[in-house]
């Protein structure tokens, strides 16, 4: 006598497994990438090197999410954040979030949970484009209310160092 419980498994499991590929790719390509903005690299405040790199993608939905990374060497403090907020007019980018971690933790505005806000131009590519700039990221103190990005707090104005930024 021959078992045909397994072959019958094998053939469930196979087209469940189709099956749950086809739905998920059909999610997939419902989200799709509006606006993003991505960049690494350094720049100099008052003669001190500060080091910074970000991502962030807003999805045809309207949901933001990214990530956001800062060294002020001269300050002795790291930082992290998570980015919520992505406002992108032509080549400017301008991002919000909340600070994930901070080390050390220099007390107020300077605690996880509080809110920034940074922004970044994009001024193009190749030898003869003049250098991308970013703004020095804005801490907000405990109880502000989330800056959002649709109105910049500060402007992009400080020239990047060995970096670049694209804004799309």
């Amino acid at each position: 006598m021959i078992d045909r419980k397994i072959p019958v498994l094998s053939v469930a499991a196979i087209t469940l497994a189709v099956l749950l590929l086809t739905i998920g790719s059909g999610v997939a390509a419902l989200a799709q990438v509006v606006a993003s903005a991505t960049g690494s690299g350094h720049f100099r405040v008052s003669g001190d090197l500060r080091t910074f790199t970000f991502n962030a993608n807003t999805d045809n939905s309207g949901v933001t999410t990214g990530q956001t990374q800062g060294n002020n060497r001269n300050a002795g403090v790291k930082w992290h954040g998570r980015l919520t907020c992505l406002n992108v007019v032509g080549n400017v980018a301008t991002m919000s979030g909340v600070v994930t971690d901070i080390t050390p933790g220099l007390g107020d505005p300077f605690l996880v949970g509080n809110f920034i806000q940074f922004q970044v131009i994009d001024m193009g590519e190749g030898n003869n484009a003049p250098p991308d700039l970013i703004s020095l990221t804005l801490f907000f103190p405990t109880g502000s209310a989330d800056p959002g990005c649709t109105v910049p707090q500060i402007t992009a104005t400080i020239p990047i160092l060995d970096g670049n930024v694209t804004v799309h």
